[in-house]
């Protein structure tokens, strides 16, 4: 099952330039280490201050080893500086009949369900899920979890 990681980081005023920049000198090295599925930060357009990061990865080791890397290590220097408060991490599974293993066990009325969203290209995304693990992403390296 993959793991959605979504990451609210938050500028000092004057640094939101740098956290633009910073965060988007992750992308390509990100998108090239195996097990990266996404990684792809986004702009608060009202507040330019505001970004977050989506980032999928087929599990949690694949992302632990993204923690590990010079790029990372690199961008938790830079954050450490631009950023006003702590990044929010938050992990996002699929839940329910969003699961792959709900739909190989499931009934099969959560196939269909799953049949349906597969067709509307959302199955796997992982991003419509329920459910919210919150239990921390200090293995990422990057920020500790609220």
């Amino acid at each position: 099952m993959s793991l959605v990681v979504v990451a609210e980081c938050v500028a000092r005023p004057g640094r939101e330039d740098r956290l633009r920049t910073a965060l988007e000198a992750l992308i390509e090295p990100s998108l090239e280490e195996p097990g990266c599925l996404a990684y792809r930060p986004y702009a608060d357009p009202n507040n330019p201050g505001h970004m977050v990061v989506v980032a999928e990865w087929t599990g949690p080791e694949a992302l632990a080893r993204h923690g590990a890397t010079p790029h990372v290590h690199h961008a938790r220097q830079v954050l450490h500086l631009v950023l006003a408060e702590p990044m929010a991490v938050r992990r996002l599974v699929a839940q329910g009949a969003l699961a792959p293993e709900s739909v190989a066990q499931g009934s099969v009325a959560q196939e269909s369900v799953s049949e349906g969203l597969a067709a509307e290209g959302l199955a796997d995304d992982g991003l419509a899920a329920e459910g919210l693990a919150a239990d921390g992403l200090a293995s990422d390296g990057l920020a500790s979890s609220k």
